[in-house]
Formats: structure tokens, sequence, C-alpha cells
């Protein structure tokens, strides 16, 4: 999977490019995290020029550009395959976190755990109640087999505790409506049928973004690939002049 740290080093821009903080556990809410990154922004006395967010990101993205447009010129928003979250989300990364735990679990029993996390998604409509299922399945699996290959206690609940603190950090998300900001973005979007505009269907999607510029590239490789870079340098570029 790409990231920021893929794509920036290659982007051709005069601007300081700053990264936010991965969630921190005592953030509980949208508010929170907003709180928190805004605060080491305004207090730089930077000029925001731009802001980027991917994925589920791009939701937190909007709602930055938001808090910075309270202080100084909106900055540009640039979203990588934005998405709101939803269930299925949730679960997709339940069964990514499952396939990497896999190599590690007896026989048998990563099926058994993508069955419990097929019935948690079937049973639970709730997103925050579905993350909390889905973490708590995530470690009843994974503790045991990573104890088992000898990992120790403390890094095992590091790594478990690092999947709950993501998933608490998709749900907090759905807190903020990003349709304003994203009215005014320009959309990055990968051909990956089950990211991003792509679940839209078209009479939403239109109007979604402001503009958006299509690659045929798989979601994971759209924060590496040469022409995406090329594309954010142009887009920043506009701003800088």
């Amino acid at each position: 999977m790409g990231s920021f740290s893929d794509l920036i080093p290659k982007v051709e821009t005069g601007c300081a490019v700053w990264e936010t903080a991965p969630p921190d556990p005592a953030d509980k809410t949208a508010r929170d995290h907003l709180d928190r990154w805004t605060a080491d922004v305004r207090a730089s006395g930077h000029r925001v020029t731009a802001v980027l967010g991917y994925c589920v990101g791009s939701v937190f993205a909007a709602g930055l550009a938001a808090r910075v447009a309270t202080w100084q010129d909106a900055p540009r928003l640039i979203v990588f395959d934005p998405e709101r979250p939803h269930p299925e989300l949730l679960h997709r990364h339940y069964c990514d976190a499952i396939g990497a735990l896999a190599g590690f679990l007896r026989p048998g029993r990563a099926d058994a755990a993508r069955a419990d996390g097929d019935r948690a998604l079937h049973e639970i409509s709730n997103m925050p109640d579905l993350a909390v299922a889905l973490s708590d399945l995530v470690v009843a699996y994974g503790e045991p087999a990573l104890t088992g290959v000898g990992l120790a206690a403390d890094r095992t609940a590091e790594l478990l505790g690092g999947f709950r603190a993501f998933l608490s950090y998709l749900v907090s998300a759905a807190e903020l409506d990003p349709r304003e900001g994203w009215a005014t973005a320009t959309a990055i979007t990968s051909a990956t049928q089950h990211n991003g505009l792509n679940t839209l269907p078209p009479g939403e999607r239109d109007g979604t973004v402001a503009r958006e510029i299509v690659f045929d590239l798989p979601h994971a490789e759209l924060l590496r690939d040469a022409n995406v870079v090329a594309a954010v340098s142009d887009l920043l570029g506009e701003v800088d002049r």
C-alpha cells in the first residue's frame, strides 16, 4: 500500500510538507484529532497552501482545511480516493489484519477469523460497536498467535492496540460532513471499484468534487505512481504561482 511517504519526496514543490501525526489513543472524537493537528499548524505560523488527504483521511483533510480557513485564505484541497467511513470499510481492514496474521495462526484459524468477521458485519450495523467487535476479534486471534511465535507481550499489545486505534480513527471520521469541503476539492481517483468516488452511484458522484483526475491504477498504487506525482506537482505549482 502506497503512502504519502512514497509520494511526497518525489513531488516538485517549493513548499515545506507536514504530515499529520498518527492517531493518538487519547483522541476519541474527530474534534480531538482536528484540535491536535490544528494546534500544531496554528502555532507554527506557516501559511498553508494546500491540504492533502487519502481515503478516509480525506474527510479529516476537509475538516482541517476548514479550520485553517478561519485565520487565512482557504488552502487548496487535494484528495486521493476520498471516502467516508462505512461498515464494509471496517470489515475490509479487519480482513487485511487477519491476512497479515495468517502466517502465525494455526491451520484453520484464519478461516475461522474471517467467518467471525463476516458474522459481525452481518449482525452489527452500528459502526462504533462493529469497530469494537472487530478489534476484539483481532485480539482474540492475534494475541495467542503472536505470543506463540515469541513476540514480547508489550510489542503484541502495541500492534493489536494500533489496529483498535485505527478503527476508532475511521469511525470518528463519520462525525464530520466533508461535502462542503470536497465540493471545492480536486480528487485523484484510482480504478479500484470499491474505493473512493468509485463507490458512489453516478447521480451522487456528479458534483461531489470540483475536479476529478482519474488514473488506471489500483488503489494501493495511487501514491506510488510517477504520473500521479506529476499531477500533484502541477496542482501544487498552480498554488505556488
